[in-house]
C-alpha cells in the first residue's frame, strides 16, 4: 500500500494517541477511497500519523477494532452483528459512531446477455456473493434468504470487488454482488468494460425486505451513474458509518469528527460519497461515542 496519508503501512494500529488506523475495504471500494481522504485530512490538519488498512470489509473492520484498529468503517448490519454478538460475531464488540457517513446500494450485476431478470432468475448461475469477512457477503446472506434459496442453488463465488469485475470482464462469472457507495469504482469498471446490466428488485419486495431487516432501506442507483446504465436501478440500500472503540479518548474522537466536517469539501473530492455526510451524521445505528455526539452538537448536525 502506498502513500495516502503519514505512514500509510498496512498495519493495525495502536501506536499511542498520535496514531490512527482507518479499516477500510478492499481497494475496488469506496471505503478504501473515502479512508485515504480522511487520513490525509487528520494527518494535514492534526498532525497525526494515520495509516489505511485494506481489508475484506465490515466484518473484519468490527474485529480490528476490537483489537488495536482506532477508526473503522462499517456498514448498519455488520455494526449491529458486532454489538449482539451475532452472525459472524461470537462475542460482543464495544464500538460506538463518531457519524453516520452515507448509504450503500445494494448491487447485484448480471451479463446482459444472460436470461436473468430478478434475483431468483440466478438459480444455477455463477454468483459472487462478496468477500468472506464483507458486508456485501452478510447482505447477499440476506438476500438469498429473502427469496428463499441458499448458496448451494448458484455457484457461489466469495471474489473481492476486483475479483469480481475482473472475472465478469474475462466473461468467467455470471453475475456479482457490491455493496458499495455511488460510483464503486469496481462497478464502473465493469460497465466501462463490459456488457452488463442490473437485476431487478420490485417496489414490493423491497418494502417486505425492510420490513425484515430494520438495516435495510429501498433505495435506488439513478440512471446514468454508470456507463450505458439508462433506467435507475432499485435495490436494497445499508447505511455506513464511522465507528470507534467505546475506549478511544473523548477529545480524540471530537477532534476526528469535527476535523472532517470541516473538510467535507476537501473529502468530497475524494469521493462524492461524503456529500452524503451531513445528511446522515446523526443517523447512527448504534449509540454515539460522547466525543463524536459533542462534535456533532458543537456543529448543529
Amino acid at each position: 500500500m502506498t502513500g495516502m496519508a503519514g505512514c500509510l503501512d498496512e498495519i493495525g494500529g495502536g501506536g499511542g494517541d498520535d496514531f490512527v488506523t482507518i479499516a477500510t475495504g478492499g481497494t475496488g471500494g469506496v471505503y478504501y477511497t473515502l479512508g485515504g481522504g480522511m487520513a490525509d485530512v487528520w494527518s494535514d490538519e492534526l498532525g497525526l500519523d494515520t495509516s489505511v488498512e485494506s481489508t475484506g470489509g465490515s466484518v473484519e473492520n468490527g474485529r480490528l477494532l476490537a483489537e488495536d484498529t482506532e477508526v473503522a468503517l462499517m456498514m448498519e448490519n455488520a455494526i449491529h452483528d458486532a454489538i449482539h454478538a451475532e452472525g459472524d460475531f461470537d462475542e460482543e464488540i464495544p464500538l460506538q459512531a463518531l457519524h453516520g457517513a452515507y448509504m450503500n446500494p445494494t448491487h447485484v450485476v448480471v451479463q446482459e446477455d444472460l436470461d436473468v431478470e430478478t434475483f431468483d432468475d440466478l438459480e444455477g448461475h455463477s454468483v459472487s456473493i462478496g468477500d468472506l469477512g464483507s458486508a456485501t457477503e452478510m447482505t447477499a446472506s440476506d438476500i438469498f434468504e429473502f427469496y428463499d434459496m441458499d448458496y448451494d442453488d448458484v455457484d457461489a463465488r466469495e471474489y473481492s470487488f476486483d475479483e469480481t469485475t475482473d472475472a465478469m470482464i474475462d466473461d468467467q462469472l455470471d453475475a456479482g454482488m457490491y455493496s458499495v457507495g455511488l460510483p464503486g469504482p469496481a462497478v464502473d469498471e465493469l460497465f466501462t468494460q463490459a456488457d452488463v446490466t442490473f437485476v431487478e428488485f420490485p417496489e414490493e419486495d423491497l418494502e417486505a425486505m425492510s420490513e425484515e431487516w430494520d438495516h435495510y432501506e429501498p433505495h435506488e442507483i439513478p440512471a446514468d451513474t454508470y456507463d450505458g446504465q439508462d433506467e435507475p436501478a432499485p435495490n436494497p440500500g445499508v447505511l455506513n458509518t464511522v465507528v470507534v472503540h467505546e475506549d478511544m479518548d473523548e477529545e480524540m474522537a471530537n477532534d476526528l469528527t469535527t476535523t472532517i466536517y470541516e473538510n467535507i469539501d476537501r473529502l468530497a473530492d475524494v469521493h462524492q460519497a461524503a456529500d452524503d455526510f451531513e445528511e446522515y451524521a446523526r443517523e447512527s445505528p448504534t449509540e454515539y461515542h460522547p466525543g463524536g455526539e459533542s462534535a456533532l452538537d458543537d456543529l448543529d448536525l
